[in-house]
């Protein structure tokens, strides 16, 4: 019996102390299942260990697997596509999205998904959404929405239906690869990131249609983007469970194993997915492909507005009836009041002059009241009709060309009136002026004209009238036009009616602005000659206006977009019943401006910190300021009358001087550095600027020599340059211009052919020496090394130090790629030979690696690297020798990046 017991407790000590508890996440496979779970294990058990307590259990399942273990309560979280999410939200209890996916391609991040349409590369005929008709296309199924439903969408929105296509359902993306690629379907759907994960030769061999370039999307697309796959729980997981795995999936690295795994950057905060359900909506794809149950409120809602329609329908028949009755009873009456206006406008007619005619159409005959004759000098015309080919006397032969146009447009139905200007041949020589109406008096029942009706005015006098008020408007126009000050008339409510050119030069105003708002709207600042702002009291229409009387001579600054204008402002009164003001602008930005540029070189000459000096024709100096003295050394009264030629150094030959004056004679200005002398003989160097100064025919009068001490700025400048590219410990160029050196080379190996060589060189045994004898006999070994291994290399090659004991050598010019063997063979003897130091003699060895563009890299950072693997597999080889990054072996190339 004591036996039992101590078993008894044995096993209770083996027991756990709490039960461990299990969560099961299913994950919707849209690819193949042991590549599913491959991708997701890792996250499940990032999540199990994030819950300490609870193990995460991976489930990859199909959409329907997913729907039967739903309902058979078997899974606590979810993993799955937007639409297939609102199916199952549809059916199932669930909570709202703890997380979004966030995917990554190319280093940039994105929670969006869409839909690719991929096709064979070499199927010319299958280029656009439309050339997809008649085709066979594979999907992975219905409900995937980045496989299917994305694609169908942009596709109904270009007018293609689904029963134009041939659909075949393969069950998955990567089987809608394989059948694209095998020629099984013509195109595929398949959702973004699919493409950029299949292997190079099988993505080179498709093209995307229908391809969208969207800002900050690092995939290939051909549809809109949608909210990315939502991570969601079942209500029956605890809360607090729920928010350790929100705040687990928020923290989630890209750079964690379960990222990796799966390939994406992380999750985000849960994503808006009302477009995918809108999507589902308008595509009626599930849940939102049943119709609801008919009801009263559903019918009332379809057929409303037709039942209110027919009840106002009836509602107005019966009133037009009652109408139709009343009216009747008002025709009787209203034809004798008929026949009595028409007799009063056949009265009135005849009083105002104007004639009538009427055309039949369908006879071809037109009559014509005596008044239509008037403007020919006839007292009758044709009551009774006569036929149209008689105006060809009537009229001038090209404004008859006019009316038949236009008439025969009427016929045509393209319009109903006509009005022309017209010239009538005169009975005593010569043309009238007339304008001619008239309108379709009737139609037959097939729309055919019958019968044409109008009037025919005389308007001999108003255009005479008309020529001569246009001949002196643009007259006038013409003349105001041209003037050079700004010219506008104002009503009376402060509006442009009228102005010039050069107000719309000066002020940027047009016909109906405000002229008081010009300034403001434009945010232009008003000023007086003194610098204070000018109120629009003092404006000078403002002063016309208030006082009655001309305002002349108003002087205001406009501070503009384009810089300071001045502007000479009158303005004078009219008293016209329609104009208020004249107002005129004036210009004078150049006089004033001329004024300040005189007072201005005044005093720049006295203050200015440049040496300026004035010579003649003939180089004699007639000025200097006080900065010349004090630059050169010579007093003013020294110079005055001499040479200029006495502060020419012997820096510069003849040419030079000679070039100088040409640009003076071509240009009539030169800038330059210049070497020149001071008084104590001392050289210097100088920024000098030389003008020409000609008079208004064109003839040199004078040169202005403006010119500041440099000395010290170049001296600062050539120190500066010599610590930015070189080496302080060796001299020689350093990695700033190295990389200047090694894309010149390559640009010329682009543009000459041939081949560059890129050295990477590390001393073997450095270490030691600096360890024995101390930093300064290393850095003595640096500096001596430096200078064999520089004594190696052609002129137009270059050797830079990386750092520390590294070396890189660029070989310019090479005929092709295996050359530069003789100079891997220098470098190495070099670098091999003893070294006198004060410790005594040292010796070290080198390990180089060689690559060459363009065979082993397209840049210079790619070639770098290549040169630097090749190095060290020379290490790894005993050190001492050098080694070719082409005849690196791909097993000693793996280990060598691995070891990198």
């Amino acid at each position: 019996m004591k036996r039992w017991f101590i078993l008894l407790g044995l096993l209770l000590l083996t027991l756990p102390s709490r039960a461990e508890q299990v969560l099961t996440m299913g994950v919707f496979s849209y690819r193949e299942k042991p590549l599913m779970q491959q991708m997701y294990q890792p996250l499940a058990d990032y999540l199990s260990e994030q819950l300490t307590d609870t193990r995460v259990q991976l489930l990859v399942l199909s959409q329907d697997e997913m729907e039967q273990q739903l309902n058979r309560n078997n899974l606590d979280l979810v993993f799955t596509n937007p639409s297939h999410y609102l199916l199952l939200r549809s059916q199932n209890a669930l909570t709202g999205v703890l997380a979004t996916k966030i995917s990554r391609e190319r280093d940039i991040a994105t929670s969006a998904l869409g839909g690719v349409i991929v096709a064979r590369r070499e199927r010319d005929d299958v280029q656009t959404l439309d050339n997809l008709r008649a085709h066979t296309v594979a999907i992975p199924g219905y409900r995937f929405l980045g496989g299917f439903q994305t694609q169908v969408f942009e596709l109904q929105e270009a007018g293609i239906a689904l029963r134009d296509l041939r659909l075949s359902v393969v069950g998955g993306h990567d089987s809608v690869i394989d059948a694209v690629i095998s020629g099984q379907a013509d195109a595929g759907f398949v959702r973004t990131g699919i493409l950029e994960g299949l292997p190079v030769e099988d993505r080179t061999r498709l093209k995307v249609i229908n391809a969208q370039h969207l800002p900050g999307f690092p995939f290939a697309v051909s549809t809109r983007l949608y909210p990315e796959w939502p991570f969601l729980a079942l209500p029956k997981v605890s809360p607090l469970h729920i928010r350790r795995i929100a705040s687990a999936l928020m923290a989630l690295e890209h750079a964690h194993p379960a990222a990796r795994a799966a390939k994406i950057e992380g999750f985000a905060p849960p994503g808006d997915y009302l477009p995918v359900e809108n999507l589902a909506r308008h595509l009626l794809q599930p849940p939102y492909d049943r119709e609801p149950a008919p009801s009263l409120l559903a019918m009332w809602r379809f057929y409303g507005p037709w039942l209110v329609f027919v009840c106002v329908l009836l509602l107005l028949l019966s009133l037009s009836l009652v109408a139709l009755v009343g009216k009747h009873l008002q025709v009787r009456q209203s034809r004798q009041a008929y026949r009595d206006q028409s007799r009063k406008l056949e009265e009135v007619i005849w009083g105002t002059g104007i004639g009538v005619w009427e055309w039949q159409v369908t006879g071809d005959i037109i009559a014509c009241s005596d008044q239509c004759a008037y403007p020919a000098g006839y007292q009758h015309g044709w009551p009774d009709g006569m036929a149209t080919s008689r105006l060809r006397a009537v009229f001038y032969p090209g404004d008859l060309r006019r009316l038949q146009q236009a008439t025969q447009r009427v016929l045509n139905a393209e319009y109903e009136q006509i009005e022309l200007e017209l010239r009538m041949r005169h009975g005593r020589g010569g043309y009238a002026w007339i304008l001619l109406k008239g309108r379709v008096a009737s139609r037959s029942a097939a729309g055919r004209v019958l019968r044409m009706s109008g009037t025919l005015q005389d308007i001999t006098q108003r255009r005479a009238q008309q020529e001569t008020i246009a001949g002196n408007e643009e007259r006038l126009r013409t003349i105001v036009s041209f003037l050079p000050m700004g010219i506008v008339l104002t009503d009376h409510k402060g509006r442009v009616v009228q102005c010039n050119s050069a107000v719309e030069h000066l002020l940027n105003t047009a016909p109906g602005h405000q002229l008081d708002e010009v300034y403001e709207r434009r945010g232009w600042r008003v000023q007086r000659p003194d610098g204070s702002d000018m109120p629009k009291e003092e404006f000078a229409s403002h002063r016309a206006l208030k006082e009655r009387r001309p305002v002349h001579n108003v002087v205001m600054e406009l501070s503009t977009d384009t810089g300071i204008r001045w502007l000479n402002v009158s303005a004078t009164p009219l008293g016209h019943v329609n104009y208020s003001l004249v107002v005129s602008f004036t210009d004078i930005t150049a006089e004033r401006r001329a004024d300040l540029e005189l007072r201005l070189a005044a005093s720049v000459f006295g203050y200015s910190r440049e040496a300026i000096m004035i010579t003649n024709e003939d180089e004699l100096i007639l000025d200097v300021n006080e900065a010349f003295t004090r630059i050169t050394g010579y007093a003013r009264d020294e110079v005055l009358g001499q040479s200029a030629g006495k502060l020419i150094s012997d820096r510069h030959s003849e040419s030079f001087y000679s070039e100088l004056w040409r640009a003076l004679a071509g240009h009539g200005y030169w800038q330059g550095e210049v070497w020149s002398r001071r008084k104590n003989g001392e050289r210097y160097a100088q920024m000098l600027s030389v003008s020409r100064v000609q008079d208004e025919g064109g003839r040199s009068q004078h040169f202005v020599s403006m010119f500041s001490d440099i000395t010290p700025l170049l001296d600062q400048q050539e120190k500066l340059e010599r610590i930015a590219h070189y080496d302080v410990l060796t001299g020689l160029p350093n990695r700033l211009l190295l990389a200047d050196r090694l894309q010149q080379a390559m640009a010329n190996c682009r543009r000459r052919g041939g081949a560059v060589g890129l050295v990477f060189l590390d001393l073997d045994g450095f270490k030691a020496v600096n360890d024995v004898h101390g930093h300064d006999a290393g850095d003595e070994l640096l500096r001596q090394l430096a200078q064999r291994m520089q004594g190696c290399l052609r002129e137009n090659d270059t050797l830079a130090r990386q750092g520390g004991d590294e070396f890189v050598a660029v070989l310019a010019g090479m005929n092709s790629p295996d050359d530069g063997t003789e100079v891997l063979q220098r470098l190495l003897v070099a670098a091999g030979e003893p070294v006198q130091l004060d410790g005594g003699v040292v010796q070290v060895s080198a390990s180089l690696g060689m690559a060459v563009y363009p065979r082993d890299g397209v840049d210079a950072d790619q070639l770098m690297r290549r040169a630097d693997l090749a190095m060290y597999a020379a290490k790894q080889e005993g050190k001492n020798r050098w080694q070719r990054f082409a005849d690196l072996q791909q097993s000693q190339l793996e280990y060598e990046l691995g070891d990198v």
